[in-house]
């Protein structure tokens, strides 16, 4: 099998259909032609800057075309990606540009203002390469830039095991962690799960809001839908009216998202308002409840939605649900292609099918590590694989099953309590939209469970009843000692419910109490 580059991915696709849609933003749509002279451009001008192979290059932007552009001027000439949320703050900022020694960072006006606070904190950095109104101070103007007229560009040759995309994962404690993507891992991550989704070449539409600067969008969305030479629909951010306009509109084929997102578009859609154009769908990034799976394939049933198991430092996916063939409900799927999924004990013993222990995955979509944290690296990426800190087992046919994150794990007075367990359970109450459950402390049982519930609209389910519904499905351990009605939940960019979150924000009460 010949392996693709990102820039021999992108030549290839301008090559064999440069008229056809890219990208499509609203009413904007962008030709593979116009994204190869764009990214031309993009790596004539970082060439001008001194900006090199190997040098690494921050983008921060909105979920917009410009991100693309961007980011595949750099794969061109063999640049590192570093691309930053959008919704970062200076302190954030300042780490990710230090830790990857960026030498020039794109951004709009936004951007730049941030920037402008701790420049004098990033002796790397070089160039400043802002796209707005005005030319700002110390910045080259990127307008100017896409602008130059130098349509083509001999692409920089790279090896399999060079760095492409450093994204960064938000990490349950301390700083982030920037999971090193390389063109080999990239290539094997984007090849598999496109041959398991069977994707066909130049006819997918992918629907896309998630945001580019996270793995679900930009190595499960956009560089897969370049390698197919496939058009992506990017949507700003998620508003569950939009994405269903944006997906009958553009006659979506693929959407991938998180349990929230599969929950609000149920929740959302109107049979004589909305029209289904989906034919395949992934749900990842937590543990989807098997009611929300169940209801889908019945209110959808030409629709395979079809569970997985990914994360940034995998590249993507390495297991998944077939699309053909027997699926099981509640598994994350099979491994794809070279993949080998372990379960360990705590201390690294492989267990027999069925026994619960942390998902270790082998494969050539593995990421290289993270970047300049020798420490980190070390703890999760071993001999026999990547260490994913997810708790799950495989059966007797191979289909992994995911129980939890490890350290989401709540102990009660030494008996184990996995929060997604008890979310589930609390899902599947008629009157319940969302729910969230953490451990607080608790000084004779080390541990408590709370929950915290969004109710469907016009619901007056009360906290008792949820309570007396737990106790008919779950052991009396598991049952939460409270629950809170809330509005929102804290989700992540890709509609994670943030956890963590909530628990420091209990914690915080806690002590001030």
């Amino acid at each position: 099998m010949k392996m693709f580059t990102i820039a021999e991915m992108l030549d290839r696709a301008v090559r064999l259909v440069p008229e056809k849609p890219f990208l499509t933003f609203d009413n904007e749509i962008m030709t593979y032609s116009q994204l190869g002279s764009l990214t031309s451009n993009v790596a004539h001008g970082l060439k001008d800057l001194g900006i090199d192979k190997g040098d690494s290059v921050a983008y921060l932007f909105p979920n917009k075309p410009v991100i693309p552009v961007c980011d595949l001027g750099v794969q061109k000439i063999g640049g590192v990606v570093v691309p930053i949320n959008s919704m970062a703050r200076a302190p954030e900022l300042r780490y990710i540009l230090n830790n990857t020694k960026v030498k020039a960072f794109f951004t709009d006006a936004n951007g730049y203002e941030i920037l402008s606070s701790i420049r004098n904190e990033v002796p790397t950095l070089e160039r400043v390469i802002v796209k707005s109104e005005g030319k700002l101070e110390g910045s080259v103007s990127l307008d100017e830039m896409l602008g130059s007229g130098r349509d083509s560009f001999e692409s920089v040759v790279c090896e399999p095991d060079d760095a492409a995309v450093v994204l960064y994962t938000s990490g349950t404690t301390g700083s982030p962690k920037g999971a090193v993507q390389t063109q080999k891992s990239i290539y094997y991550g984007v090849s598999h799960a496109s041959s398991a989704f069977k994707f066909r070449f130049g006819k997918e539409k992918f629907l896309c809001p998630m945001p580019l600067y996270n793995n679900f969008g930009h190595t499960g969305s956009m560089l897969t839908a370049l390698y197919n030479c496939g058009t992506v629909i990017l949507i700003e951010r998620w508003n569950t009216e939009k994405v269903l306009e944006e997906m009958a509109r553009w006659d979506a084929t693929w959407f991938g998202g998180t349990p929230t997102m599969y929950i609000y578009l149920l929740d959302g859609f109107q049979d004589d308002k909305h029209k289904m154009t989906l034919k395949t769908a992934m749900v990842a990034g937590a543990k989807c409840p098997s009611d929300v799976l169940d209801k889908y394939s019945k209110r959808f049933p030409s629709v395979a939605l079809v569970e997985a198991y990914g994360a940034t430092e995998l590249s993507g996916i390495c297991t998944l649900n077939p699309v053909a063939g027997p699926r099981k409900i509640g598994s994350a799927g099979i491994a794809l292609g070279d993949a080998i999924i372990r379960i360990l004990d705590d201390k690294g013993n492989p267990l027999k099918a069925g026994e619960v222990g942390e998902v270790v995955v082998d494969a050539d979509s593995v990421c290289k590590g993270y970047w300049n944290d020798a420490e980190n690296s070390k703890a999760a990426f071993r001999p026999e694989g990547w260490l994913s800190g997810d708790v799950g087992y495989l059966d007797e046919d191979g289909y992994l099953f995911l129980v939890d994150r490890k350290k989401d794990l709540i102990i009660r007075g030494g008996a184990n309590i996995f929060p997604g367990e008890v979310e589930e359970i609390l899902c599947s109450h008629p009157d319940v939209l969302l729910a969230a459950v953490i451990g607080i402390p608790d000084r004779v049982k080390g541990e408590l469970p709370v929950g915290y519930v969004i109710p469907r609209k016009g619901a007056s389910v009360t906290e008792q009843e949820l309570i007396a519904y737990c106790r008919e499905n779950l052991a009396a351990f598991k049952i939460p000692v409270s629950l809170k009605f809330v509005d929102a939940l804290p989700l992540s960019g890709v509609g994670k419910v943030l956890r963590r979150q909530l628990r420091e924000q209990e914690i915080g009460k806690i002590g001030g109490e």
